[in-house]
């Protein structure tokens, strides 16, 4: 005897029809049948007298229904008390301070739409923190690059590549040579993100490499305050191209660095073996369409002017 079998026998007994019931259980009417029959068989009785129009219950059945009836409604309120604490309750999200701002917005809209009463306690940080906070379990879940490849404790799912570009203001000397060149850069003055900083670490170690000392005269925490510095012309700067928006389009010149720096991936970032909830999987789910989608519509716009990465409209030097 299974559970869905005095389900189905519960409904029936309720509306006297098993193609009534098997609507209101969403099962094929064959299905409500067989399930009928195994009770019986099992039970070596007779549940309906279904000569009868609608059919109706023999003393057995009436019997059977009157033990089955706290059952099945203690499972209904069990499954409605479920579904409501799937959709309530808090959870902490990381990310990279861009992705607060620009990648995520719609998406937590839309979440919350759908989860109106969740609570999501968002924190933006950068590479290092992030990934020290998802090992510890002080948060649910980071929007992030991918963890260290000796790390066995974290889990990460790609989301979407991402290149390293230069930034320069408008007209700057650097967006009319080609290739340009660590020696290239080093000769400007550099802002950088702050230390613990992903990208900060892998510009540091490829201008080590190369024995280059850039003059370092700015480190910020955030892009947009790079951006800014970068704009009034304080000097030049290395960042990704999934932080560059249609806002940027006029305000500073972009060259992309490919051929110094390879593609890097965004993605979701969890600590293995700690429990998701279902709000937890959907909201996950969701941003992760939400930011794959935001970034395709950046590179769509960046191919239309590869040439400055669809940003700056730069002309000849001579224009």
């Amino acid at each position: 005897m299974e559970l869905r079998e005095l389900i189905s026998f519960y409904h029936v007994a309720r509306v006297r029809s098993v193609s009534k019931a098997a609507r209101t259980l969403e099962l094929g009417q064959p299905t409500v049948t067989t399930h009928l029959r195994k009770l019986e068989d099992e039970f070596g009785i007779t549940l309906f007298d279904r000569i009868k129009r609608p059919i109706q219950l023999t003393s057995e059945g009436v019997t059977l229904l009157e033990l089955v009836t706290p059952v099945v409604t203690s499972v209904d309120a069990l499954k409605t008390q479920m579904d409501y604490s799937e959709r309530r309750g808090s959870f902490v999200v990381g990310a990279y301070p861009d992705l607060v701002t620009h990648h995520l917005p719609s998406g937590i809209q839309k979440f919350r739409h759908d989860y109106p009463d969740v609570r999501i306690q968002l924190l933006a940080r950068s590479y290092n923190p992030l990934i020290q906070l998802v090992r510890s379990g002080e948060i649910d879940l980071a929007f992030c690059s991918s963890p260290p490849a000796d790390d066995a404790t974290l889990e990460f799912k790609e989301l979407f590549k991402y290149n390293t570009v230069l930034m320069t203001p408008p007209g700057h000397d650097l967006l009319y040579r080609e290739p340009v060149g660590l020696e290239d850069i080093a000769t400007f003055p550099l802002i950088l993100p702050a230390p613990d900083s992903q990208l900060r670490q892998r510009v540091e170690q490829a201008f080590k490499s190369r024995g280059l000392t850039p003059d370092v005269v700015l480190a910020l925490d955030d892009t947009e305050s790079m951006k800014r510095y970068v704009e009034i012309g304080m000097g030049i700067s290395v960042g990704s191209d999934f932080t560059l928006h249609a806002e940027d389009h006029h305000r500073f010149g972009v060259v992309r660095l490919d051929h110094l720096f390879p593609s890097s991936v965004i993605g979701v970032c969890t600590l293995k073996g700690k429990f998701a909830g279902q709000v937890v999987r959907s909201f996950i789910g969701m941003m992760s369409d939400q930011i794959r989608g935001f970034h395709a519509e950046l590179w769509s716009w960046d191919e239309e002017n590869p040439k400055t990465a669809g940003l700056a409209e730069v002309g000849s030097k001579n224009d």
